[in-house]
């Protein structure tokens, strides 16, 4: 099938296919993530006041917009039980962030997620690839028509800081999946190993995996960082 594949690419001069085995960390977490709704109408209102203005209290706030008392303090409690107003009445970090986003932002806890690193250059491996692939627990691995694929040394040795250093990306959702993680704790980290096919040509080799349809510019660009 891989023959097959290689053949069909345009412009292509294949000299050697190697079957090889990527050395992964897979980590399984425990984390905090941040889903986004819109505002209820007079939530956005209150916040914004309360973000632009130096009113506090309901009583200030409900003669402020001619509102009933009432009503703003079921609005305010509503905002102080998701972690958007503390105790003094003002914006909290998250209330802040999210009046400068437009989005109404709450943080739940206990949500189990699973993220890959490589263990090449130890970079955050995408989604896309964590998902769609193939992850053998050992470095071995021979098909049924005798094909042998060939271990990289690794895996490297996961900075303890990468998981939270992955959390402060701007772009951690091509890593962890559109409910953002804020914070991150690590249930279980076992080293993975990936099958791909290296297929060396006269031109830039190029490589297949399971997770695209045809050659792997991700999986070519790391596999460019480093000397086989």
């Amino acid at each position: 099938m891989i023959v097959a594949r290689v053949a069909a690419l345009p412009d292509v001069r294949p000299r050697r296919i190697r079957p090889l085995l990527l050395p992964m960390w897979q980590v399984e977490v425990v984390a905090t993530v941040r889903d986004g709704q819109p505002y209820d109408v007079l939530d956005r209102f209150l916040a914004r006041a309360l973000a632009g203005t130096p009113l506090r209290g309901p009583e200030r706030l409900a003669a402020y917009f001619g509102l009933p008392v009432a009503l703003v303090r079921r609005i305010l409690a509503g905002l102080a039980a998701i972690g958007h107003v503390g105790p003094d009445g003002a914006l909290t970090e998250l209330g802040r962030r999210s009046v400068e986003d437009g989005r109404r932002y709450r943080d739940r806890p206990g949500r189990r997620m699973t993220l890959w690193f490589d263990g090449l250059v130890l970079a955050p491996v995408p989604r896309t690839h964590g998902t769609g692939s193939i992850w053998l627990a050992g470095p071995e691995l021979t098909l049924g028509d005798g094909t042998r694929f060939a271990a990289v040394p690794g895996p490297g040795v996961l900075p303890v800081t990468a998981v939270g250093d992955l959390l402060e990306r701007a772009d951690v959702a091509d890593f962890a999946g559109p409910a953002r993680p804020v914070r991150a704790e690590i249930a279980a980290l076992r080293a993975v190993w990936l099958p791909v096919y290296l297929v060396e040509c006269d031109e830039e080799p190029v490589l297949f995996a399971r997770a695209v349809d045809g050659p792997d510019p991700y999986l070519s660009k790391l596999l460019a960082k480093i000397r086989l």
